[in-house]
């Protein structure tokens, strides 16, 4: 597809559990870009389609491609302020800044989203009780808004609209450009502490001690793995990873303070037939294996970016699922309702669904985003072959815990949430709704998410 020239294209979620055929823009300049909104009456705005779910995929109307407008803009090596197109990947960023003793304070799992898709979903890393979700480190927005005016938005200008945009996966605008205060490293290295848990128990102690340190220590990352397949006592025993950033003085004398970034392959896998190799059996098979060959050890010394972003050496994991996909269903909970995890693993194993991934991080505060996913407590994320999930309402009971204990589900990742229970889980949804309509009284903002769970009409 040649700038500007529309094309008719099959698209997913990362998760592959959703297609649609949908004609796509992909404007290369901003001019171009701009005439297009005023041209489409329906617009999915969709950066570089790692939602696991149907977040940019269209209901109805075109979808905006801004992979086009992916220039670092400015980037000022005293204060660490980086201006960066929404197009632009994470990756890029980092690859930039890096060398210099800069980095983004916050990451998720994967290095290959848009700057623009980090802002809309509000993603958080394993950092979050000392640095938050990435809005936290956003200055400004650039919006261009449906009637075609862009408009600079703040935590000091507009903060509705600023707050709304955040976490507002994409439907109050398209995100142009965004300011970020990174964050000073000395080394582009880690030191991982790992400890093996023997039960669901141990491994929350651990992760509470954890939390305490990550509190006063943005920089000081922890994610649990646990094994869902273990039965009785030893449900939710795990691997639970502490990292904090290495000095120079903690590097070898062979060991450069910067690695070298390998690149790594970006074609998409396809996925393989049928049901895949994801089953009941190679999920035991591999959660004994992981579990019983894991030791407790400390001071490990491991790539920044290999230990932020494992999902950069897995980009084959959804096609290992097979035709049907995978289904990240993640969830956070207050940390007094850390009972609601130990009542989802049962429901889940009770009833066939063992899942193919299992993780537990912790959360600090939240941020004033009505739709930002994180709250004070955990969040828990179990990847889930979506042919397992033979009816839409097979989690059903899965939402109603999670509403009960007045936690919520990520929507960056949904794929099969009951949308009746939304105002539920995000009880500022109607003020959220007040000043999307605000910047956007056309409606021209839509997605499948967005229309699925009754976030705009």
């Amino acid at each position: 597809m040649t700038p500007d020239e529309p094309s008719t294209q099959s698209l997913s979620g990362w998760g592959r559990t959703i297609q649609r055929t949908a004609q796509v823009r992909r404007p290369a300049f901003e001019g171009g870009l701009i005439g297009t909104v005023l041209a489409e009456p329906r617009i999915t705005v969709r950066g570089a389609g790692k939602s696991y779910g149907d977040a940019a995929l269209p209901s109805d109307g075109i979808v905006l491609d801004l992979t086009s407008f992916d220039r670092i803009v400015s980037f000022d090596q005293g204060s660490g302020v980086v201006v960066v197109e929404a197009g632009a990947l994470l990756k890029g960023v980092i690859d930039q800044t890096l060398p210099v003793g800069w980095t983004l304070p916050v990451v998720p799992g994967t290095e290959r989203i848009t700057v623009g898709g980090a802002v809309a979903g509000d993603v958080h890393g394993k950092n979050h009780p000392g640095a938050g979700s990435f809005g936290r480190q956003v200055l400004w927005i650039a919006l261009l808004k449906s009637d075609g005016t862009i408009t600079q938005l703040s935590a000091g200008h507009d903060a509705d609209g600023f707050w709304a945009t955040i976490g507002g996966m994409g439907l109050t605008g398209v995100i142009l450009r965004a300011a970020i205060q990174l964050q000073r490293v000395d080394t582009g290295w880690v030191i991982r502490n790992r400890l093996r848990t023997h039960s669901l128990d141990r491994t929350i102690e651990a992760m509470q001690a954890l939390a305490v340190r990550q509190e006063l220590d943005p920089r000081r990352h922890a994610i649990a793995w646990l094994d869902a397949h273990a039965r009785g006592p030893s449900l939710g025993r795990g691997i639970v990873d502490e990292f904090y950033g290495a000095s120079t003085s903690d590097l070898p004398g062979a060991v450069a303070p910067f690695p070298q970034r390998r690149v790594g392959g970006t074609r998409q896998r396809r996925s393989l037939p049928g049901p895949g190799v994801v089953s009941t059996a190679t999920i035991a098979a591999a959660s004994a294996g992981r579990w019983h060959f894991s030791r407790s050890s400390n001071s490990q010394l491991v790539a920044l970016r290999s230990a932020l972003c494992p999902l950069d050496r897995a980009e084959s994991w959804p096609a290992a699922f097979g035709r049907r996909g995978v289904v990240q269903y993640q969830f956070a909970v207050p940390r007094d309702a850390v009972g609601t995890i130990h009542e989802v693993l049962t429901f889940l194993t009770d009833h066939g669904l063992t899942p193919a991934l299992t993780t537990l991080k912790n959360f600090g505060p939240g941020s004033a985003g009505p739709l930002s996913f994180p709250m004070p407590g955990w969040t828990l994320a179990v990847d889930l072959p979506a042919r397992w999930l033979h009816h839409p309402r097979t989690l059903q009971p899965v939402d109603k815990f999670v509403a009960g204990a007045g936690g919520r589900i990520y929507l960056a990742k949904d794929a099969v949430t009951d949308p009746e229970l939304i105002p539920v889980m995000y009880p500022r949804l109607r003020t959220w709704q007040l000043t999307q309509r605000r910047l956007d009284p056309a409606a021209r903002w839509t997605s499948a998410l967005g229309t699925r769970l009754g976030l705009v009409a």
